[in-house]
């Protein structure tokens, strides 16, 4: 069996940035899960998308682990795929799709770029859970192995939000500290009894790459020092923690975050949403996406 796939980069403002997933078209073919999952660690990316337009859900998520939820890199990949197999819903100026997991329906948009797929974003509604205990700034600091000034200087505070997963939000003042931080595993051990969440996220106003309002990274014990692995899936958070400002006003805010570090490859994500008195949050997430390659894989037949 030959399945054919392409490798795109997600959330790339140029060729050889941002987070690599590959994406198998599956048009009249079949593979159980398992499969699947041999598929995906046979590319050892981050996640796999597979596309099977003859199925009432026409797109998964896979990792060598077995299926995943999708994100919103494997959001903007599938897509951009359901674009150009004709599966997307012709707008006009733009096309939509609709991916199906158990929270329900996800509606992406896809600009027509002259019948190429150009920006893609997707829309969510946030309804988070906020936790405003955290540790005190100088045994967080200590975890993060950084100077405490590096956070107390910060016009924003640490706060635990989980819309999809509890995550503590930490902010820094510069890009630099953000990336120079890193785990003191002891002294991170010895904080995860006054929290419930193992999720890092750390965030400073500014850009590496020059053109964005904050950076933000990941953070978590199972990483090592010089891993920046994608953020797409902690926006819902990140943005649930923005609109929870008391400087954040009522109306549309826009804002851009880029990831990575000038020495690995850089994502750049563009985020919009609507802070009204009373309602939950209305976002969208989007980015470009730019197919690097396309190829074919040999499945062995049954």
């Amino acid at each position: 069996m030959t399945l054919e796939y392409v490798l795109l980069d997600v959330f790339a403002d140029k060729p050889f940035q941002g987070t690599q997933i590959p994406v198998v078209n599956l048009t009249g073919l079949t593979l159980d899960e398992a499969a699947k999952k041999a598929v995906a660690s046979e590319f050892q990316q981050t996640e796999t998308v597979f596309i099977e337009p003859q199925k009432p859900v026409p797109a998964s998520v896979f990792t060598d682990r077995g299926p995943q939820r999708f994100g919103a890199h494997t959001i903007l990949a599938a897509s951009f795929m359901a674009f150009e197999l004709g599966l997307s819903k012709n707008e006009g100026s733009f096309a939509s799709f609709l991916l199906q997991q158990e929270s329900g329906l996800i509606e992406s948009f896809i600009d027509d770029n002259n019948g190429m797929p150009g920006n893609i974003q997707f829309a969510r509604e946030l309804s988070p859970t906020l936790d405003r205990y955290t540790p005190e700034l100088s045994r967080l600091a200590a975890a993060l192995n950084t100077a405490e000034k590096h956070i107390s200087f910060s016009k924003y505070k640490p706060l635990v939000v989980s819309v999809d997963t509890p995550t503590l939000i930490v902010p820094f003042t510069r890009p630099e500290h953000v990336l120079a931080a890193s785990l003191n595993h002891e002294r991170w051990n010895a904080l995860l009894g006054d929290i419930y969440t193992s999720e890092l996220f750390l965030f400073a106003p500014g850009s590496i790459t020059g053109g964005t309002e904050f950076h933000g990274r990941l953070l978590s014990p199972d990483l090592a020092m010089n891993v920046f692995p994608p953020i797409g899936n902690v926006m819902p958070e990140f943005i649930a923690y923005l609109a929870e400002q008391p400087e954040t006003a009522a109306g549309t805010h826009t804002f851009s975050m880029d990831r990575g570090s000038p020495e690995t490859r850089k994502s750049v994500l563009h985020v919009e949403f609507d802070k009204k008195p009373g309602k939950e949050v209305r976002c969208r997430i989007g980015g470009n996406v730019i197919k690097m390659g396309q190829g074919k894989l040999f499945f062995p037949d049954a």
